[in-house]
């Protein structure tokens, strides 16, 4: 397995985690972020990934504000900066 399919798939399980938090469907989370539920569906099962752009509608849509989230990374606790809070 690549690094780039291993990236895939961290994202597409961090998005799948998400989105089940929240109670969304895919075709929920896709109304939501004005995708198809096929582009969820493929997001989250790793075969492709959204942009940057969309990472960041996809988590305001499932109440996470750091990217880091859907890199799989643990956010720093520097206590400074709100940007390291999910």
């Amino acid at each position: 397995m690549t690094n780039e399919t291993m990236n895939n798939n961290i994202i597409g399980t961090r998005i799948a985690d998400g989105r089940r938090a929240k109670g969304f469907s895919q075709a929920q989370l896709a109304r939501l972020v004005c995708v198809s539920p096929q582009a969820v569906g493929k997001w989250e099962r790793g075969e492709s990934l959204p942009d940057i752009f969309m990472l960041g509608r996809i988590a305001e849509a499932i109440g996470k504000m750091n990217i880091n989230y859907f890199l799989g990374k643990d956010p720093c606790d520097c206590k400074v900066c709100k940007c390291c809070k999910d």
